[in-house]
């Protein structure tokens, strides 16, 4: 999805005017019941959920669905590649049009936004391998150091030449790189290339922890240039998974397997 619609040039830039949340499935039970609250057919919360809301985070502005395609148009259930560009272009105008209606009240704050941290490293490379994005870590034992390695990339984590193209996650701990083939433990910016399933991962590049932002584009941009995405289908992949016995454990129920362990329907696409 995020190849398509979430990665759309007009889409980005009319995200800008908008707070957008991502919120995991089935990776906080908090957060499961805010998505159930906004689509669950039959009581049953899916996998997915894209929708667009009020300032108030209660009113729906756009169809809620699986994805943007329930909004806006395009193919279902035909794998990420099957949106056609008008629909993506239809988001984008949409937005727009949705900004310009509840225009914000606050003065902007002064410098780059916090970045937008996925909650962990295991998620991380699940959700970069599903995009099809490589992914950033901001790794250090030291909290300070962390802050000012953090306060360096999001001066160039949000420009043009960057916003849309990675994902990025904290880690302070080598214990959580145990899933990332042949990585030294070593302070720095960590690019990942997320392994095909979103299981494992291996360095692509280590920036320097003390690099500044100035110096960071040239680096960074080499770095995401090494970034190969997978070219499966949706289908090839899933083929591929079953045969290769991967399996993601979310850390709540997954509650379309438990309806279809109890013989309910599954949902249709």
């Amino acid at each position: 999805m995020d190849r398509s619609f979430l990665a759309d040039k007009d889409v980005i830039s009319a995200s800008r005017k908008f707070v957008c949340i991502r919120l995991a499935t089935y990776e906080n039970a908090e957060e499961n019941k805010i998505l159930a609250g906004f689509f669950s057919r039959g009581g049953v919360l899916e996998n997915t959920v894209f929708t667009l809301l009020t300032p108030d985070g209660k009113t729906k502005l756009v169809s809620a669905g699986r994805s943007p395609v329930w909004a806006f148009g395009g193919v279902r259930g035909a794998g990420i590649n099957a949106q056609p560009e008008v629909s993506m272009k239809k988001m984008g105008q949409t937005m727009e049009a949705i900004a310009l209606a509840y225009p914000g009240k606050g003065k902007a704050t002064k410098g780059s936004p916090p970045l937008p941290y996925l909650a962990d490293l295991r998620l991380a490379m699940n959700v970069t391998a599903a995009d099809r994005q490589p992914l950033v870590v901001v790794y250090s034992k030291s909290a300070e150091q962390r802050k000012k390695m953090e306060q360096e990339l999001s001066k160039v984590a949000w420009s043009d030449q960057f916003i849309g193209q990675a994902q990025y996650v904290s880690a302070s701990d080598a214990s959580e790189f145990k899933s990332v083939k042949n990585f030294k433990a070593t302070s720095g910016f960590v690019v990942i290339q997320p392994g095909t399933f979103g299981l494992t991962g291996e360095p692509i590049a280590v920036i320097d922890a003390k690099t500044s932002a100035s110096k960071l584009v040239e680096s960074l941009a080499k770095a995401l240039d090494k970034h190969k995405p997978s070219t499966l289908t949706y289908n090839q992949h899933r083929q591929m998974g079953s045969q290769a016995g991967a399996r993601w454990v979310s850390k709540t129920p997954n509650q379309e397997k438990e309806a279809r362990r109890g013989g309910g329907r599954r949902p249709q696409r």
